[in-house]
């Protein structure tokens, strides 16, 4: 009966964990897509271009957040292909052919570059199965506990005569055992 009150608390834990993720990350998408509706439509596409494209002067930072004076002119550049009517995807290729496919910020989604996209989740699985797997086994052993036929009191002996022959110093040729039989 105890066991069975031990799995549906366990059921319970992980069902509340599930929903607290599920919530974070609805909460998490909400706040993403959420825009101010005062902030005119080319800005909002110019913003999104100016995050997605990388300064080539300061790696790893976009040219929306850098301050060189090329990031500078690129955003100017991203200003004035919008107003020009240039899709997001033409100004994208335009940096590219300048810049080559580094410049952008997020990983192509064909050829070698999707290996970004399907080692990170994979590992990320892999280590919660390892994770489960692990804890599972170390449950088990718990669970065996005194199962391999070492009783309690046979190992108090053996306890009690690791004490003793550290304390007699250690360094004799003779083991605990040995000084027993002899």
């Amino acid at each position: 009966m105890y066991r069975i009150a031990r799995i549906g608390d366990r059921r319970v834990r992980w069902i509340v964990i599930a929903f607290a993720l599920i919530a974070a990350t609805a909460f998490g998408q909400a706040c993403v897509t959420t825009t101010t509706p005062n902030v005119p439509d080319e800005e909002r596409r110019a913003s999104a271009l100016n995050k997605a494209i990388m300064c080539p002067v300061c790696p790893g930072e976009s040219i929306d957040q850098s301050q060189n004076p090329l990031a500078v002119q690129m955003r100017a550049i991203v200003d004035e292909k919008l107003a020009e009517g240039w899709s997001e995807q033409q100004i994208k290729d335009f940096f590219v052919e300048r810049y080559g496919p580094s410049v952008l910020l997020e990983p192509p989604s064909e050829g070698f570059g999707i290996t970004a996209w399907i080692v990170p989740p994979l590992a990320f699985a892999l280590a919660l199965a390892s994770l489960y797997l692990t804890l599972r086994w170390m449950r088990r052993i718990s669970e065996q506990g005194d199962e391999n036929g070492v009783e309690d009191e046979e190992r108090m002996r053996y306890v009690r005569r690791l004490e003793e022959a550290t304390r007699d110093g250690g360094g004799s040729d003779e083991s605990p055992r040995n000084r027993e039989e002899g």
